[in-house]
């Protein structure tokens, strides 16, 4: 068993075990006319990017002569996300990398492959059956390209609503990039729900403007713990796919 499948096995039994699914109470769908997505981990896969880009660092230490091991970089990753550091790839350059020529020299060399994201296996169908009875948005952290990436995966024809980092100059956690966004809708908070993998980026600010929260276990974000009561979602799932029946009426489904 590869290691990612391990600890993928290991966390789902983890989160069983504590009882994380059940949020802060059952999710009122009274009045709720918008659903609002992240991208990152929560429509779109990024473990194999992320993974791909500590591989890329690892190689490169190595290069300047730093022993840095993969499993190790891998592990802080998921400490800077129950941190929750914003920048985690900065932490692990400071961490293992002393010189500060080097540091610059790896950082430079370092890229992000958007082109190893890949949506994830109940993202179409899920929005396709979710879209039937609510309007879709995306509010999410991305580079310029997200409406042209959703289009490639086939989900843009469920959005109606875009509002990127990249495009609005605004960044989660910025609740202004969620006025932005509901201010498109033409949606109150309290008749939206935004759905996500990060507390810090998702439920915090979401929940700070009034909006409802489902935080999805997708990704390093899995690893960010619960806060107190008024900054935890209103519910927690492990996969898109247990959005349907949280969020569609009984027999709703198609």
């Amino acid at each position: 068993m590869s290691w990612v499948f391990f600890f993928m096995d290991t966390a789902r039994k983890l989160w069983r075990t504590c009882g994380l699914q059940g949020g802060i109470g059952v999710l009122d769908i009274a009045g709720l006319k918008w659903l609002f997505f992240d991208v990152g981990d929560t429509l779109v896969d990024e473990w194999e990017p992320v993974d791909d880009i500590i591989g890329q660092f690892v190689r490169e230490a190595n290069a300047y002569g730093y022993p840095v091991k993969i499993e190790a970089v891998r592990e802080l990753f998921a400490m800077c996300y129950r941190k929750f550091e914003q920048w985690p790839m900065k932490v692990a350059i400071r961490t293992y990398i002393h010189d500060e020529d080097h540091r610059n020299q790896i950082q430079d060399k370092l890229k992000f492959c958007k082109e190893l994201e890949k949506p994830f296996p109940h993202a179409a169908e899920v929005l396709k059956q979710l879209s039937q009875h609510y309007r879709i948005g995306i509010i999410a952290n991305q580079s310029p390209g997200t409406e042209v990436r959703l289009e490639s995966y086939g989900l843009r024809k469920y959005v109606d609503v875009l509002a990127c980092s990249a495009e609005e100059g605004l960044s989660k956690p910025d609740p202004e990039l969620y006025v932005v966004a509901l201010k498109q809708a033409g949606c109150e908070p309290g008749e939206a729900v935004m759905i996500g993998d990060r507390i810090d980026n998702d439920i915090i600010p979401a929940r700070s403007l009034g909006m409802r929260t489902i935080r999805i276990l997708q990704g390093y974000g899995r690893f960010q713990p619960d806060l107190s009561d008024k900054e935890r979602a209103d519910w927690t799932v492990e996969s898109l796919d247990e959005l349907l029946p949280l969020l569609i009426p009984d027999g709703a489904t198609s």
